[in-house]
């Protein structure tokens, strides 16, 4: 199966969508969609071995987001947002989601499974964070802050 992109191009999916992860409905920008298919077709081209659990999530992620035209809303978590989460209830997470293939302080990037899952949700939305081990847990955004500028 093919995605298109933004571009009109396709994405081909290397695997099915996980149970547990289409509870998420989430709100792409452009740039964001744009971001995540650059990403997936670096990942697809990379000697990195990327969790696969994640690029499905990814993937799916392009089929099921509702499009943002324009602006997005100020809730919604985008790259460069300032994201706060708390999963299962105590563990609170918190960085700028970001692109960068090299995780650094402060950031939650986009190729770790909290920072595909998060990509696209809104303060208040609650989903299941997936695990590579097959384990679930629960997901709450908390806050969506301002997209930094450089």
């Amino acid at each position: 199966m093919a995605i298109p992109d933004v571009t009109g191009s396709t994405i081909p999916r290397h695997g099915k969508p996980e149970a547990g992860s289409g509870d998420c409905k989430c709100r792409l920008t452009k740039a964001d969609r744009l971001g995540i298919e650059r990403f997936l077709s670096f990942a697809g081209n990379s000697s990195v071995a990327y969790s696969q659990l994640m690029l499905d999530l990814l993937y799916q992620k392009l089929q099921v987001a509702v499009a943002i035209e324009g602006a997005a809303p100020s809730d919604v978590a985008t790259f460069g947002s300032y994201i706060s989460c708390v999963v299962d209830g105590k563990d609170i997470e918190s960085g700028v989601l970001s692109f960068g293939l090299v995780t650094r302080a402060g950031e939650i990037p986009i190729h770790s499974l909290l920072g595909a899952t998060l990509i696209g949700m809104s303060t208040g939305q609650r989903t299941k964070l997936l695990s590579e081990d097959g384990t679930t847990r629960s997901l709450v955004v908390t806050q969506v802050g301002a997209p930094f500028t450089v």
